[in-house]
């Protein structure tokens, strides 16, 4: 019977040897990776809202200064869907699917009131919304979307309370 490790005394690296077997498969011990950055997708719809509602904002400003109080109404009115819109864009970053759902329903309902104010002559501003609201839809439907928003949350303090953790 051969020793194949020197007495300790002999040996600088005292202690186990290491692991010489196959590699595991890190998703095998960790689970699947989830995705820590924000997929490009999720970013740049993220980006389009933020720019709809300033133009919104600018928009109805100037509207309000040029032609009175019931063209900057006209112009608020006529994107109401980009406030909610615009509040669920700042929470992106937190997992939860039902912000993605329900940006995928308003910027669908979005897509509708701009086709209506294309009928009624809403002239270029009708258009680039309806053409950001469609590329909301098709940016928040991607699988990568999907993944970033559906990803487990991490047990906060207030999740701990009540569950033997005391520290």
């Amino acid at each position: 019977m051969s020793n194949q490790f020197p007495p300790p005394h002999q040996n600088p690296q005292a202690g186990l040897p290491s692991y010489t077997g196959p590699a595991l498969d890190p998703s095998y011990v960790y689970g699947p990776a989830q995705p820590q950055k924000m997929p490009g997708g999720v970013r740049a719809a993220q980006v389009i809202i933020w720019v709809l509602s300033g133009m919104c904002l600018i928009g109805s400003v100037i509207g309000g200064a040029m032609y009175g109080p019931r063209a900057a109404g006209a112009v608020l009115g006529g994107n109401f869907l980009l406030i909610p819109l615009c509040v669920l864009a700042f929470r992106y970053h937190l997992p939860g699917h039902g912000k993605r759902v329900a940006s995928i329903v308003l910027s669908s309902v979005q897509i509708l009131v701009g086709f209506g104010a294309l009928g009624r002559g809403g002239g270029p501003g009708a258009l680039i919304l309806v053409g950001c609201s469609i590329a909301l839809v098709i940016l928040l439907s991607q699988g990568a979307a999907g993944a970033w928003f559906k990803r487990p949350s991490t047990p906060g303090p207030a999740q701990w309370q009540g569950q033997g953790y005391t520290g």
